[in-house]
């Protein structure tokens, strides 16, 4: 009888731990707000945990996350369940935070751009599309030098720039808005005079020229020194289209100043002083 009796306790113990588990260890799930949904309020280590949060509002960006580092989300979303996330239970509890921001709420920081509206910022060779420059060269003493060069700045102006080099003296350089047509002036007498392909031309004593222009994407020169025999016209016709957009340019500044394309005002600072227009 003892040994049925036996049989019978271990039988209940079994059938007690079958229904009410292994005893093994349960960790809460916990919600920091409405809107959250599992199956279960605690799970065992080990256990596959889905949580569901179907309460989305429009217009409006979610951020998700726990209070357990060991906790790794693998997050869902569907258009009628919500954000879905499953995850591995570890030997703690672990609680859900969810933060939000409307998207429709004002940003100040929203239309101020990350690119540079300085023209200083642009005055570089990365930004060269045309350069005409002529010099005098084999006297004493002679380094005078005149140079125009085209920067891109946008779709619809270039930066002018005028260097000058007086003999004896440091050389001075402004710079002026002109439109972007002015590239397609210069392109034009590029063409006419085939100067793309100078090569093996005559040479011009006492002064040198030298145009250097994008084609195919590479800075192409075209210099005095190998011109053909109306190479002295075609420096003189590109000079001229530089020359007369510089002497047009009612907003010629210098490093420190510049002239508002709105009102004309000239200004030293960042916003015009007269309209307000940001430099």
């Amino acid at each position: 009888m003892s040994g049925r009796r036996g049989s019978l306790f271990i039988t209940g113990v079994l059938l007690i731990m079958g229904l009410f588990g292994c005893g093994k260890a349960k960790y809460k799930l916990l919600f920091d707000r409405s809107g959250f949904q599992s199956e279960k309020t605690a799970y065992s280590e080990g256990e596959t945990v889905t949580v569901i949060y179907d309460e989305i509002a429009t217009d409006t960006d979610y951020s998700f996350y726990t209070d357990s580092d060991d906790v790794k989300l693998d997050q869902t979303y569907d258009n009628n369940r919500g954000y879905e996330f499953t995850f591995t239970m570890p030997a703690h509890e672990v609680k859900f935070f969810v933060s939000s921001r409307n998207t429709m709420e004002a940003d100040p920081n929203a239309y101020i751009s990350d690119v540079s509206d300085d023209p200083e910022d642009y005055i570089k060779n990365e930004n060269m599309v045309f350069d005409y420059y002529e010099a005098t060269v084999a006297t004493v003493g002679g380094d005078e030098s005149t140079e125009y060069v085209l920067y891109e700045y946008d779709e619809f102006r270039l930066i002018l720039v005028c260097y000058e080099k007086s003999e004896g003296s440091e050389e001075t350089r402004h710079y002026s808005f002109v439109s972007s047509s002015v590239l397609d002036d210069c392109m034009k007498l590029v063409e006419k005079y085939k100067m793309a392909k100078w090569e093996n031309g005559c040479d011009l004593n006492g002064k040198r020229y030298v145009v250097r222009f994008l084609n195919d994407g590479e800075m192409v020169r075209a210099s005095s020194d190998d011109m053909p025999e109306d190479g002295l016209e075609a420096f003189s016709a590109v000079k001229q289209v530089l020359v007369t957009e510089w002497g047009n340019a009612s907003r010629k500044v210098d490093a420190g100043t510049w002239f508002c394309p709105e009102c004309g005002t000239k200004n030293g600072g960042r916003y015009c002083n007269e309209c307000g227009f940001r430099r």
